[in-house]
């Protein structure tokens, strides 16, 4: 007899409940011998400093070090979050974990009704370490289990399921330090992102969050910051620690941050990278070889009720035996009116990133988002930014402090009728060579985000995508529902 996906996922399922299980046996373990250690900590401490009410995006970036004093301890867990290794406070370890219950539901997906879309569940766990040995040393371990149960044509790859990996495991050493300037390498599998995550992200909205091996070096000098990096994207198989460096890929960058006097509380991003694929299709132009180079700025700030984010970009290269042109350009603005009712703001997002003008051509005008946010208009994800014009007004409402809703619909168009659609693993779903038109879809959408104590959020949405003449042409044309809904529980 022949099982389908869902019957093997059910079956590895008790493995991962009892490496889960492990997981927190472990935690509890050490939570014992803290309370203990706790005890010796020497007094007085400096005053509890006032907590982010929300937990940062990458784990590597909370800074426990203030519950070296007892009385900072306000949960069962904190002895686990700062373990003393003797009496210099600079030398500590702390754990930590991230959960994530998800459900998600999707209609004809693809546009289509076979495979038929389904309900279906999916968890991803994460575990760290931090161990800080004095101000010039630092070493950070993640590993994480990501599972996907019930969908109908299985996990997608490298998206949904991972069953076991090591997801981060980097050392930080403090080059050079001058007061607050500073210089930092830091070497291993780690997260990156960079700017608003236009080009360079940790993809939080799939199951699987994308990870980097390389190094990374960051020197802060009075108003500037510059990172140095050269990485290649971590490999994401389906089993068990088989993730090893993608050598098909290779990606390099310098990027600056500094303040921009000419713009209202301004900033200026600057930025240069370089990407190398071995093997990576384009619409009408078969599989092949790419070096890609991308340069951009980025400009944004924010004011009392004004915020703005203008990103620039243009990419050259090589494809094959042809040539690399192509560009994008992103706004947002927003409007915020937070002494009136519910605090709205109201927010436009547009965009315009090339595609390709010539499928019989040997040269490329596609753009190339590279390691791209993922959920940008839609945790749906239905296409990549890739030639791809799309409009997105947005209103968010506030009912109460803890809770935002955001209503954002979506209007997508193709930038170039000779290029297709793409997916976020840069592979064409949707030929160009079948139709004409110009417009895609449309997009109603809401999300809701409550933020029930620090340690737990609920985030749901729910959209239904309206197929434009594009679609409706060179696909089945379905209409998509889709929801999904998660509960993040970290410490």
């Amino acid at each position: 007899m022949k099982y389908g996906n869902g019957y093997r996922v059910l079956r590895l399922l008790p493995r991962a409940l009892e490496t889960v299980r492990l997981l927190f046996r472990v935690s509890a373990l050490v939570l014992a011998s803290a309370s203990a250690w706790a005890q010796t900590v020497p007094d007085p401490k400096p005053t509890c400093p006032s907590v982010s009410s929300y937990f940062p995006q990458m784990t590597y970036d909370e800074n426990t070090q203030y519950l070296a004093n007892p009385d900072c301890r306000t949960s069962l867990l904190d002895p686990v979050r700062f373990i003393p290794l003797g009496q210099d406070e600079n030398n500590y370890l702390s754990f930590g974990f991230w959960i994530r219950e998800r459900g998600e539901y999707v209609s004809n997906p693809d546009w289509s009704d076979k495979p038929s879309g389904n309900a279906y569940l999916m968890q991803r766990y994460f575990f760290h370490a931090d161990l800080h040995l004095g101000e010039r040393f630092r070493f950070f371990g993640e590993l994480a289990s990501s599972l996907v149960n019930g969908r109908n044509g299985g996990p997608r790859p490298g998206l949904d399921e991972e069953k076991m990996y090591v997801h981060q495991g980097f050392f930080d050493l403090r080059l050079w330090t001058s007061d607050k300037d500073r210089l930092t390498l830091r070497a291993g599998r780690q997260e990156v992102a960079l700017g608003t995550e236009f080009l360079v992200s940790t993809r939080d909205g799939r199951n699987i969050r994308r990870s980097l091996d390389g190094a990374r070096l960051t020197l802060v000098k009075g108003n500037w910051t510059v990172d140095l990096l050269a990485l290649r994207p971590a490999s994401e198989n389906t089993g068990y620690f088989d993730d090893a460096p993608n050598h098909a890929s290779g990606f390099w960058a310098v990027y600056a941050v500094h303040p921009f006097g000419f713009l209202p509380h301004g900033n200026i991003d600057l930025y240069y990278m370089g990407l190398d694929n071995k093997s990576v299709s384009f619409n009408g132009k078969g599989m092949g070889q790419e070096q890609r180079e991308t340069i951009g700025t980025r400009l944004w700030g924010t004011t009392e009720h004004w915020d703005y984010n203008d990103e620039f970009t243009f990419q050259w290269g090589w494809f094959r035996s042809g040539d690399i042109r192509a560009w994008a350009v992103s706004t947002e603005h927003g409007y915020r009116i937070e002494q009136a009712p519910l605090s709205p703001r109201f927010g436009l997002r547009a965009a315009a990133l090339s595609g390709d003008q010539n499928p019989s051509s040997r040269d490329v005008g596609t753009f190339n988002s590279i390691y791209e946010i993922g959920p940008y208009y839609s945790y749906a994800e239905l296409f990549a930014r890739r030639n791809l014009v799309a409009l997105q007004p947005s209103v968010e409402l506030k009912p109460r402090k803890s809770i935002s809703l955001t209503f954002n619909p979506a209007f997508f168009w193709r930038e170039s009728t000779s290029d297709g659609l793409y997916s976020v693993a840069n592979a064409v779903i949707v030929s160009g060579l079948k139709s004409n038109a110009r417009y895609i879809a449309t997009q109603v959408s809401t999300q809701l985000r409550w933020r029930m104590t620090r340690n737990l959020t609920w985030f749901t949405e729910y959209g239904h995508f309206f197929p434009g003449e594009f679609l409706r042409q060179s696909t089945p044309g379905k209409n998509i529902n889709f929801w999904t809904g998660w509960l993040d529980i970290r410490y």
